[in-house]
């Protein structure tokens, strides 16, 4: 009876052991397996999500490439267009000064012209009597002779302008206007359409007065007369040393267009 009552005890204490063994097994089996599951669900989302992000990522690279494309392209044509402004009021400025000063000196000359014409609109009776002297001393004025056949050449009486202006560089060869004298002669040949001899003229600026002002004008429009009586080479030489000579010129600039336009480049 002892020994059966020890028994019994280690009967029934092994058997809870074994269902607790078994409940555990069947626990961690469970365990084991919902973790797996959940584990490969978000390591897929988080591989989408990195995908996603690796994408998106390129996509902004190649928008922020584009943006700053975009910027240098605008930045370049404001500093194009803002240089373009400064030489443009360069110029602007360049020309009203020049404006000015002649409207100074264009009524200066016109009222010594005006006295000029006075005086040799008078009779010749009354240059006889006296006023011969006078009107001979007006001539021999250099101002006042130029004044007088600049009005007739800004009148249209190309003619006269052109005698007058030759006979003035025949008495004063050499003063400061004496250049811009030789242009006009020039300027109205052209303006009656004897571009050869405007031509002639023209060449006689460059060769008479070399360090003139009216050097870069002459070799300009020699080269626009000789495309009126078709003569291109010839042109083509003039503009070209306009081009070398006074690169910085604005008949430089108008030589190069009409070189352009004569080439056929658009």
């Amino acid at each position: 009876m002892r020994a059966g009552k020890i028994a019994t005890p280690r009967l029934l204490g092994r058997v809870p052991g074994a269902a607790l063994l078994g409940g555990a097994a069947l626990a961690l089996a469970a365990a084991g397996c919902a973790p797996s599951g959940y584990y490969r669900s978000t390591s897929s989302s988080l591989d989408s999500l990195i995908t996603l992000q690796t994408q998106q990522q390129k996509r902004l690279a190649t928008l922020e490439h584009e943006v700053a494309n975009t910027r240098e392209n605008v930045q370049a044509t404001r500093a194009s267009s803002d240089s373009r402004l400064s030489e443009l009021n360069q110029r602007m400025d360049m020309l009203q000064g020049k404006l000015e000063e002649s409207g100074v000196r264009f009524t200066a000359l016109t009222q010594k012209m005006e006295a000029v014409k006075q005086r040799m609109s008078e009779p010749d009776s009354g240059r006889t009597s006296g006023r011969s002297s006078d009107s001979t001393r007006s001539f021999l004025d250099p101002d006042e002779a130029y004044r007088a056949a600049y009005s007739d050449y800004t009148a249209g009486r190309y003619g006269l302008a052109k005698d007058a202006l030759t006979e003035y560089l025949r008495r004063f060869p050499d003063t400061e206007v004496s250049d811009n004298a030789q242009y006009l002669i020039g300027e109205s040949l052209y303006n009656t359409g004897d571009f050869n001899g405007a031509i002639v003229a023209y060449r006689k600026v460059v060769e008479s007065y070399p360090k003139g002002d009216k050097v870069p004008a002459a070799l300009l429009k020699a080269g626009i007369a000789s495309t009126r009586i078709k003569e291109t080479a010839a042109a083509h030489r003039y503009f070209l040393l306009v081009i070398q000579r006074f690169p910085k010129s604005d008949e430089a600039r108008i030589a190069r267009e009409r070189m352009t336009q004569k080439s056929g480049k658009p």
